[in-house]
């Protein structure tokens, strides 16, 4: 079971514990209900004009015991349900941090929030009622042997009943399972609608084709989340009723049908129809918690299906010790790098390289090239994000491998054209308030946001501005290598120049490599070098032609 395996967490006596745990509650529901119908069989029989002490006592006992192990109980799954939540979530981000680049692209966003959020807050929800649900059927089967201790014909009996409506219930659970997982994927697909809407409403307000397209294709999914809601609410319902059908059916048994074949039951009839009744709660609370156990179990499978699923995809990690790069390098060569996309299907995906080309320290490096000419495949390649299917990259005589990767991705600060921005300075504890208070002023921004606590005052900007604040995080980081993908393609004609003329130059007189992919044909000539990718061919630029020439291609 799924939900017991995110439970546990590794704890392998829990389930002994909560089990005795229930035991202790559910048998001391049955023993109070067996000291109550014992007192009031004696008042019947005696009066009441003395107390029996010995009874009271029992009672007392019993109501404490079952009132600790409650608590007990309830409060120890509540807090299991959210330390196992805890340890399946941060599992799967460290996980989603590990993974594999390439192949986590290909993955899909929908299911990682799904597993994430959703289904964590499906478990921790219903908690509560997962606990007094296994509690409750433990009190069924200790009210079930006091009605074996007063009648075993009455016993046999509702055993039968019992198991039929169970059998019933169980079938149509299967279907109700089934519809549960299909209501989950329609969710999923729902959401990828919702995220086109917000990610994309620019486009979508750009063009009522594209708009009522959506319209309708969230309208179909819609409609299908309808119809299978519908069907899943008709089935819970109709195994809530099959539940109290039940309970009926248990009454009469005990009433019409034990008394004609055990003619010494009249004297017990009260008692098992008592328990009968003193069972209807627990039943009906094992029935309701039928469906949130479902759902539950669901949720528990489809994180730790993904926390499977991640776990083949986590980056290969070398035997041994990480290996340190020191940042006086002098050179990044790649040997006959290739990496293809689409592997499955040669004719129809990319193929880069193969590269052979060495960097220097000391170099303003610029890379251009059309779209879909590998220029982002590139720069994932050297920041390691990707990993070559052919040759390698080296820093000086070192190759990177499994082992080195994660100490060379300390080496490069990145602005990305996807770039995210994080209102909060992770991991940069250690800023200058000087460094950072000039850079702020030399990128322009300082009369528009600040550095306090921490983070960023706001980031609520415009798209250039924000940029600046990314490449101000990325010039803070202090590291040798600084990778920038069409950083200026969202800047100002005069902030580009700025850019490129004082900027760059700066960083380079400090002693940071700079590699910048660009399509600016007018600022060429700042670089020392440029190379020119074109279908996933990377050629050298060694005289800067003029703007607007053949090897200048745009973006």
């Amino acid at each position: 079971m799924k939900l017991l395996d995110l439970l546990s967490s590794g704890d392998h006596r829990l389930l002994t514990r909560l089990t005795v745990c229930a035991a202790l509650s559910g048998g001391g529901s049955a023993v109070l209900l067996g000291i109550v119908n014992t007192a009031a069989a004696e008042i019947v029989d005696n009066g009441v004009d003395q107390v029996d002490w010995l009874l009271a006592g029992a009672f007392a006992v019993t109501a404490t015991v079952y009132f600790l192990s409650e608590i007990y109980l309830i409060g120890r799954i509540g807090a299991q349900v959210e330390t196992g939540i805890d340890r399946v979530r941060g599992n799967l981000l460290d996980l989603i941090a590990r993974a594999d680049f390439a192949r986590l692209e290909q993955f899909g966003q929908a299911r990682l929030y799904e597993s994430i959020t959703q289904n964590s807050q499906t478990i921790s929800q219903n908690s509560p009622v997962l606990a007094i649900a296994f509690r409750s059927a433990l009190l069924v089967i200790a009210v079930m042997l006091y009605i074996f201790w007063l009648s075993t014909l009455a016993f046999v009996l509702v055993i039968t009943v019992i198991a039929l409506g169970t059998f019933i219930y169980l079938k149509s659970g299967k279907q109700l399972g089934a519809i549960y997982y299909s209501v989950c994927g329609i969710e999923n697909r729902m959401f990828e609608r919702v995220a086109d809407l917000f990610y994309g409403i620019k486009e979508v307000r750009m063009s009522s084709r594209r708009s009522a397209a959506l319209g309708a294709a969230f309208g179909d999914i819609s409609e299908q989340k309808e119809i299978s809601g519908t069907a899943l609410h008709g089935l819970i319902f109709q195994q809530s009723i099959i539940g109290m059908v039940a309970f009926y059916v248990l009454l009469a048994v005990v009433v019409f049908v034990v008394p004609v074949y055990s003619p010494d039951f009249s004297g017990s009839v009260m008692k098992v129809s008592t328990a009968v009744l003193f069972m209807i709660g627990p039943i009906s609370m094992v029935v309701q918690s039928w469906s949130t156990l479902g759902a539950a179990e669901n949720a528990a499978a489809r994180m730790i299906d993904l926390a499977a699923d991640l776990e083949k995809m986590v980056e290969p990690v070398a035997d041994g010790a990480p290996i340190t790069i020191p940042d006086d390098f002098k050179t990044i060569t790649f040997q006959d790098v290739e990496f293809a996309y689409g592997r499955d299907d040669p004719a129809h995906g990319f193929h880069l390289g193969p590269i052979d080309i060495t960097l220097k320290r000391d170099e303003l490096v610029f890379i251009t090239g059309g779209n879909g000419s590998g220029k982002s495949t590139l720069i994932k390649l050297l920041t390691a994000l990707y990993r070559p299917d052919r040759g390698h990259i080296t820093l000086d005589d070192l190759r990177i491998g499994p082992q080195s990767i994660p100490a060379w991705r300390g080496l490069i600060a990145t602005v990305f054209s996807d770039f995210h921005l994080f209102a909060r300075l992770y991991g940069m504890s250690d800023i200058n308030p000087d460094d950072a208070a000039f850079w702020l002023h030399r990128l322009e921004i300082d009369h528009v946001t600040a550095i306090r606590d921490g983070r960023f005052v706001t980031t609520d900007l415009s798209q250039g501005q924000r940029k600046r604040l990314a490449l101000l995080v990325a010039i803070l980081e202090n590291r040798p290598i600084l990778v920038l993908d069409e950083w200026a393609a969202d800047q100002d004609p005069y902030f580009r120049r700025k850019f490129y003329h004082e900027i760059l130059p700066d960083l380079k007189s400090r002693g940071m490599m700079v590699i910048a992919v660009t399509h600016d044909d007018h600022y060429f000539d700042v670089a020392d070098r440029r190379f020119h990718l074109e279908g996933g061919r990377l050629d050298e630029i060694t005289t800067n032609t003029a703007p607007g020439g053949s090897q200048n291609a745009a973006d």
